[in-house]
């Protein structure tokens, strides 16, 4: 259960672009500055400069139906990649599948299907690509890493002894990942979660980021025990900040934990080579992100929880007064780091934009839905933008052109 609720949690953690946006108000007493200390460049943000820039993102490809060819209906968890060329690969988690298909958005292959042999999959995570351009998946129910050429190919396994996830390698050997464990102590369940770079054993090199949980465990089996048990839960990781990560081209990692706004930016080998921070003020929890929650929630928690459970534990769950202070990171090819505000259901997206040096230059409000329980729903490649949208309650992957626009003499016109 501890895995659903992970899951869902998840969902949050989102990442999109800007269709529209306003210059937001100048201060003149506030400016950015970078200072160095002990190696590590610093950059310091104030919470209102003059902004005068926008990203307009323009819908060009949509991958997706809602009835027809089942090549192109998807599940409700679905994340994607794109190769150099272009091609699509999707996760599609709930048929334990990945559909590939050609830039212009037709579907070329099917590549494995739910099992436990060579080839097939127990659960599904983000693809991604290797040194050698073949694809990789991590697949945490089979404790494994499978790999396979564009072609769909089987090519080889890796196994796994322990539970990773977000599992990336870089080009110089070493692999970053979230290392999970679980351990119990009395009634009490602590989960610890290790972002960390590792070696091609999986064994620690660097430790980057280290976050521990303590859950009650059920005192009961009776439906007042678990529906307290379950908003125990709930209130303990309800909008708790989640540690995110993004991997730039030149292997550099951008980590963040949003207890505050401030990204780490490390070498390859895991040394910490920047911080980039931003002063804001805090985003309240709304009536209307309660609600999503607990939508989201009761559908996917066991159906062993009757309908009386569910109740008594979404009323006696305890939310935080604030959001956390981003949700996720994305880089943009030119080096620019996108950071995902905020993001309303149904509403807006909020989106932040720092450039190469770590300066605050944009700040975007977007009807573009963010969404998604994996990570690199929306991302930045072959001079695109790419995110999973949903309309009537069927998943789409999508494409768009980008357009970086200055607000000049009361008018927005195209950067040159």
């Amino acid at each position: 259960m501890n895995t659903k609720i992970f899951s869902f949690l998840a969902f949050y953690i989102v990442i999109c672009l800007a269709l529209n946006c306003f210059p937001a108000e100048s201060s003149a007493e506030e400016t950015h500055s970078i200072q160095k200390s002990d190696e590590v460049v610093v950059s310091t943000n104030p919470k209102t400069p003059e902004l005068n820039m926008r990203i307009v993102l323009t819908e060009e490809l949509s991958i997706g139906e809602a009835e027809g060819d089942e090549n192109y209906m998807f599940g409700q968890n679905i994340a994607f990649n794109t190769d150099e060329d272009g091609n699509f690969y999707v996760s599609d988690v709930d048929a334990r599948r990945i559909l590939k298909y050609g830039p212009d958005g037709k579907y070329l292959l099917t590549i494995g299907r739910d099992g436990q042999g060579p080839g097939e999959f127990g659960s599904l995570s983000l693809i991604r690509f290797d040194k050698d351009n073949n694809i990789y998946i991590n697949d945490a129910r089979n404790n494994r890493i499978s790999f396979f050429n564009k072609e769909g190919k089987y090519i080889k396994q890796i196994g796994m002894t322990e539970r990773f996830s977000n599992l990336i390698f870089n080009s110089k050997g070493f692999i970053i990942a979230n290392k999970f464990s679980v351990s119990e102590e009395g009634n009490t369940q602590k989960q610890i979660q290790l972002q960390g770079l590792f070696d091609d054993q999986f064994n620690l090199v660097v430790e980057l980021f280290k976050d521990e949980t303590e859950l009650p465990l059920p005192t009961g089996v009776d439906a007042s025990s678990m529906a307290g048990y379950i908003a125990k839960v709930f209130s303990t990781m309800v909008f708790r900040p989640q540690v995110t990560t993004t991997v730039a081209k030149n292997d550099f990692i951008y980590l963040g934990y949003p207890d505050k706004y401030e990204i780490n930016v490390y070498s390859p080998e895991g040394r910490l080579v920047k911080k980039i921070s931003r002063d804001h003020d805090p985003i309240p929890v709304s009536k209307k992100d309660i609600e999503s929650f607990i939508k989201l929630a009761s559908e996917n928690l066991p159906d062993l929880f009757t309908e009386d459970i569910r109740e008594k534990a979404f009323k006696n769950t305890k939310y935080p007064k604030y959001k956390p202070a981003y949700q996720s990171l994305a880089l943009m090819e030119n080096g620019w780091l996108a950071v995902i505000v905020d993001s309303v259901e149904d509403e807006y997206t909020l989106l932040d934009v720092f450039d190469q040096e770590g300066k605050y230059i944009a700040h975007f409000k977007t009807p573009v839905p963010a969404e998604g329980m994996l990570a690199g729903l929306l991302f930045f490649k072959n001079g695109k933008a790419y995110s999973v949208v949903t309309e009537d309650d069927y998943k789409f992957v999508k494409r768009y052109s980008i357009e970086i626009q200055e607000h000049t003499d009361g008018k927005w016109i195209k950067k040159k």
